[in-house]
């Protein structure tokens, strides 16, 4: 994508130098509270919790395939 001055940018580099940004505060911020993220997932609802929203994001990816087959049946 070029902007007015002919300068490439892309967004989604931004986007992705952005989110190392972010994991690298985040870890920090969890070290200077002396939090163990070993020791939270260990929990057994956490566990739970995990196993919750995968099966939630089978049954969602499960119903988006559903419609992009149907819209591909209205197409065809």
């Amino acid at each position: 994508m070029k902007n007015t001055n002919g300068i490439r940018q892309s967004k989604t580099q931004d986007g992705f130098i952005e989110l190392i940004v972010v994991v690298i505060i985040a870890l920090v911020l969890l070290r200077v509270f002396d939090i163990d993220i070993k020791e939270i997932l260990a929990k057994p609802w956490v566990k739970d919790f995990g196993a919750y929203v995968v099966s939630l994001l089978k049954l969602v990816w499960a119903d988006f395939l559903e419609i992009v087959a149907f819209i591909k049946g209205l197409l065809a």
